[in-house]
């Protein structure tokens, strides 16, 4: 009886250790694996930059086509994209005028060079106009400033409202489409009396 009783208490303690193993190991794995995770992490980190007060300039033959301002701006190589946060750009017109954009936030393609804007898009255009909307993009490759929310374009007589609007800037021209409702407001001028 006594020796059954030891094998007893010898495989309650082997299995006791063996459990102990068991935990010890998965411990330690669980440890392994938090620390590469940490390390990929880093990694990560170091591959995406970030940059304050971040301002870039676009030349094409010696030429400014445009300067894109961002109080911040994060570069991700995987998505060859900069997301940025506060965002001014001007573009510099054929004719010596420029576009004015700004918008809480953005998306510079490194790639095509492409511009995509969102958060109270709000653009000064040339002789006075302004409009505000969403969102909008600006394509290289066309040389166009696009949206695809409803826009709201003010300027001297005029008031529109429309669903899609496009800047084109070789053309120095906007479209407005989708909806448009439009008012003329005519300041009352100045007049003399007839003689």
């Amino acid at each position: 009886m006594k020796f059954s009783r030891k094998l007893a208490q010898g495989a309650v303690l082997a299995f006791a250790l063996g459990l102990t193993m068991v935990l010890v190991i998965g411990v330690w794995k669980g440890r392994t694996q938090k620390e590469l995770q940490a390390v990929q992490t880093t990694t990560k980190s170091d591959a995406e930059m970030r940059l304050s007060d971040m301002e870039y300039t676009e030349l094409q033959e010696g030429k400014h086509l445009w300067t894109i301002r961002a109080a911040e701006a994060k570069y991700f190589q995987e998505w060859q994209k900069t997301l940025l946060s506060s965002v001014h750009i001007t573009f510099f017109l054929e004719s010596g005028e420029e576009i004015q954009l700004e918008s809480q936030e953005g998306a510079l393609y490194a790639g095509t060079k492409n511009i995509e804007l969102w958060g109270a898009v709000h653009a000064v255009l040339p002789r006075g106009y302004q409009m505000a909307t969403e969102r909008a993009l600006y394509d290289h490759q066309k040389k166009t400033i696009s949206s695809e929310t409803p826009i709201r374009l003010t300027g001297p007589d005029v008031q529109l409202e429309g669903k899609l609007w496009e800047y084109r800037i070789p053309e120095n021209k906007a479209v407005v489409e989708g909806g448009v409702q439009g008012a003329l407001v005519f300041l009352p001028s100045k007049t003399r009396p007839v003689q």
